[in-house]
């Protein structure tokens, strides 16, 4: 399964920023857990002035409560397990919500005194509760309260976490998050882009030639290795490839002096109609040396490229064959798309490809048919396309794929064509950086293609 190195790099990245703020909120609940008593302090405090707030004395000078207050009214719905005590020493007067439980547990002594105490005591039911003694005043006077509550550290350190990570952390740290994600995703795609852009050349390069490799400097350091690795298998193949064209070409160039020699021998027999025959034989071998040799010649590609007009080409090569057609009782037609089709070529190259679709499609045409002959730009004016097109057989059943590989031909078995004039185009298709297609065509016959990056600026005639 495919999987992509910039999601890899950016989901890291996401769970780095998230374990951070886990660990933050971690810090907090830590903190907070160590500094639960004087949260439950300050708590006790916050309740006891609220009852502060909320004692009265009435006109015969009796303590009561204001109950009808929001304060009162919140506190008493965040602490359902509330009691308190208010006694006036100097009357002995008390109200309050204990029933009697919190002066029980102080005792008399604790709400007579003025000091700030902090208890705990147990219900009969087993509940713990958490309270405090202390001073207050009402008009002047001081008054003793006993406030308790429930043991809730662990209720009120999630508060306390909670708040904290609403009003301190969220605020900062999730627009940080968001920042850096944003951050991540850009430097991920800029670093990137160098490895497209190497993808992009590889796509592009011939590992048969040596005259292009993928720049090492261009990646990253992680990845430069690979990138010479593959340069470094190029290298490999281009040799490889090298040897076997040097080989071919050297071959071929060897075969001629044997074959000219036979041919020699052969026009000296005194049978002519076996000389005749043996001739014919000659003359097939010495077709397939010399495209032997061309094919060797192409692969190497020694000429440089220059602006070529391809459609002046293809009018040569037309005119070229227009007598062989005429004498096959055939016509050739030339339909020009465009005024001109630049290219970066090799002019004698390109004609020799051409040569050898016009001429398969002259082999396989029936007396009477047209090859038509068509040169145009695609759409996006990127690419230039020649098209000979004939009313022959068609391509091969089972072989359509393979049409342009070294000696496989589409002519039928003995009839003396080795299968390299298509091979040759797709070599000088391939040195131009192009393609060569081959498909049948609507109606019976086939449709050959060569397709060429177009020059950057208007071509010369060759």
């Amino acid at each position: 399964m495919r999987r992509s190195l910039a999601g890899a790099i950016t989901r890291a990245l996401v769970a780095a920023n998230l374990i951070a703020l886990a660990g933050i909120t971690l810090g907090f609940a830590i903190s907070g857990f160590a500094d639960r008593q004087n949260r439950f302090e300050d708590g006790i405090d916050d309740v006891a002035a609220v009852i502060e707030d909320s004692i009265r004395r009435d006109d015969d000078g009796h303590l009561s409560f204001d109950a009808e207050s929001d304060a009162w009214r919140d506190i008493m719905a965040d602490h359902e397990d509330l009691l308190f005590l208010v006694l006036d020493p100097a009357s002995g007067e008390e109200i309050g919500n204990d029933g009697g439980i919190l002066h029980r547990a102080v005792g008399d002594r604790w709400l007579r005194e003025w000091r700030r105490s902090i208890f705990s005591l147990r219900l009969p039911d087993g509940t713990g509760l958490n309270g405090v003694v202390m001073t207050i005043a009402l008009d002047d006077l001081p008054l003793r309260l006993a406030v308790v509550h429930g043991d809730s550290s662990w209720h009120d350190m999630r508060s306390w976490v909670g708040n904290e990570f609403a009003r301190e952390i969220a605020p900062t740290a999730i627009p940080a998050l968001l920042i850096s994600l944003v951050v991540a995703l850009f430097a991920v795609r800029r670093l990137m882009r160098p490895v497209a852009e190497v993808t992009a050349r590889l796509s592009r390069l011939d590992p048969t030639r040596g005259d292009g490799r993928l720049d090492v400097g261009l990646v990253p350091d992680e990845i430069a290795p690979l990138v010479a690795a593959v340069n470094d298998s190029f290298d490999r193949v281009a040799a490889t490839f090298e040897h076997e064209r040097r080989f071919i070409a050297d071959a071929a160039h060897e075969l001629k002096t044997p074959i000219a020699v036979l041919r020699a021998r052969i026009d000296g027999l005194a049978d002519r109609a076996v000389a005749d025959r043996l001739i014919g034989d000659v003359e097939r071998l010495g077709k397939i040396v010399e495209r032997l040799l061309t094919s060797a010649r192409m692969e190497q590609g020694k000429a440089p490229l220059v602006p070529v007009d391809l459609c002046a080409v293809a009018r040569s090569v037309v005119a070229e064959y227009a007598p062989l057609a005429l004498a096959k009782s055939c016509e050739i037609e030339w339909q020009a798309g465009a005024e001109t089709l630049p290219v970066l070529g090799d002019a004698e190259a390109l004609a020799e490809a051409l040569r050898n679709f016009v001429g398969n499609a002259l082999r396989f045409s029936p007396a009477g048919a047209l090859i038509e002959v068509a040169g145009s730009l695609d759409d996006a004016g990127r690419a230039v396309i020649v098209e000979v097109r004939d009313r022959g057989p068609g391509l091969p059943p089972g072989r359509a794929s393979q049409i342009f590989t070294p000696f496989v031909s589409s002519a039928p078995s003995g009839s003396g064509h080795a299968g390299l004039g298509l091979a040759i185009v797709a070599a000088v298709a391939r040195r131009h950086g192009g393609t060569a297609e081959a498909e049948d065509r609507p109606g019976g016959g086939a449709i050959f293609r060569l397709r060429l990056p177009a020059a950057l600026s208007p071509a010369t005639a060759p």
